[in-house]
């Protein structure tokens, strides 16, 4: 004994550092050390808990289509307000375009300026053939899991959006259609319009609404809705601008998707 303390026991780490100096090989095992991935960052699902009543837009909102068909779904509105007024394709196009933009439809601009009966409108410019629809196994069940009332919110006709729901083979899940009928020909997003779904339970910080036009989100901001954003890239109004007083802002989007089906499977409820 010489009255030294022991050493004490080296850790396997410093035995295997040991062996492996001047061979080399240290700085390989340094780096291997260091290789492990990073933690995941965590993104919280949406939170619709608070949500009883779900409205959902019509056209581009439950169902899409691509760009080939929307064009001929315009154009077969073009063509209608070519025979109406007479006008060239080009000037027609424009007008509808300026009913739209002014009216909320290219039907309020023709209705009030031309007295246009809307069910030979819709008779004439909806062709639910065209679009090709099948039923939609994923939005169904997206659907399916949400708690409350689900309500349709479109400026088009009720007529055509049941048959639309059915084509989708979800026309059960929905308990009330709010067309442009019900809404006294204001359509979206004029704000008396909302007062129909405000009518069937759309009540502020219990609602949701989900619409590919952003403008017409900004109503349903402003009576305290969660505002879903279905974005698809077709359209005049499909993004939020500046450019026009009544247009939507990013301000009063609180979500967006660019697939309903995966958000509604996704949210907590």
């Amino acid at each position: 004994m010489n009255g030294r303390a022991p050493k004490p026991l080296k850790s396997l780490r410093q035995i295997v550092n040991a062996s492996l100096r001047g061979s080399g090989l240290s700085r390989i095992f340094a780096t291997m050390q260091d290789t492990r991935p990073a933690p995941e960052t965590i993104v919280p699902e949406p939170d619709f808990r608070h949500v009883q009543t779900w409205v959902f837009d019509l056209d581009h909102t439950l169902y899409s289509i691509d760009a080939a068909r929307h064009a001929a779904m315009s154009e077969r509105i073009c063509l209608y307000v070519h025979r109406l007024t007479g006008l060239a394709r080009d000037a027609a196009w424009d007008l509808q375009k300026l009913y739209l933009r002014d009216y909320g439809s290219p039907l309020g601009g023709l209705m009030r300026h031309h007295g246009v009966d809307p069910d030979a409108y819709h008779d004439d410019v909806n062709d639910i053939d065209a679009l090709e629809l099948e039923a939609d196994p994923k939005l169904r069940a997206g659907l399916a899991r949400l708690k409350g009332r689900r309500l349709v919110f479109t400026n088009n006709c009720g007529r055509y959006a049941a048959k639309v729901l059915e084509r989708l083979a979800i026309a059960d899940l929905f308990c009330d259609i709010v067309d442009v009928r019900v809404m006294d020909f204001v359509p979206k997003p004029n704000p008396s319009a909302y007062d129909a779904i405000a009518a069937r339970g759309a009540m502020p910080g219990r609602a949701a609404m989900f619409d590919d036009a952003a403008r017409n989100l900004l109503p349903a901001h402003d009576r305290g809705l969660t505002t879903v954003w279905c974005r698809n890239d077709l359209g005049i109004w499909n993004a939020p601008s500046k450019n026009d007083g009544e247009a939507a802002t990013p301000d009063h989007i609180h979500h967006e998707t660019h697939d309903l089906a995966h958000f509604l499977q996704t949210i907590r409820i």
